[in-house]
């Protein structure tokens, strides 16, 4: 069986992918870690929401781009997303609506 040789092509000039920087895939990346720790450490109340916070805020600059974040098409940007979004979701409700809830009284603002 004869195989054809191989040939060398450039790639057009100009048609750049937006996955092809390190620094956007990386901010997709991170939006899924942070996601998944603040989930893990749900319990810390400040520190946690403000991981999901930046995470979620990083996963939504990454889907407004287009930067899936995986080199073979895995779209971490919107899984990021939505574990932060997970994750916030469960402190407010875990960390302020039912401590409020169970004492029935609304925190003194001094």
């Amino acid at each position: 069986m004869d195989h054809p040789a191989p040939t060398s092509h450039t790639p057009a000039a100009g048609a750049r992918s937006p996955n092809d920087s390190y620094v956007a895939r990386g901010m997709a990346t991170a939006s899924v870690g942070m996601g998944f720790f603040s989930a893990v450490i749900f319990f810390w109340t400040p520190f946690t929401s403000l991981l999901s916070s930046v995470g979620l805020i990083l996963g939504l600059i990454s889907v407004a781009r287009g930067v899936k974040g995986g080199l073979r098409g895995e779209n971490y940007a919107m899984v990021g997303t939505i574990l932060c979004a997970t994750s916030l979701t469960i402190t407010v409700t875990l960390n302020q609506v039912l401590r409020y809830a169970q004492w029935d009284t609304l925190p003194y603002l001094w």
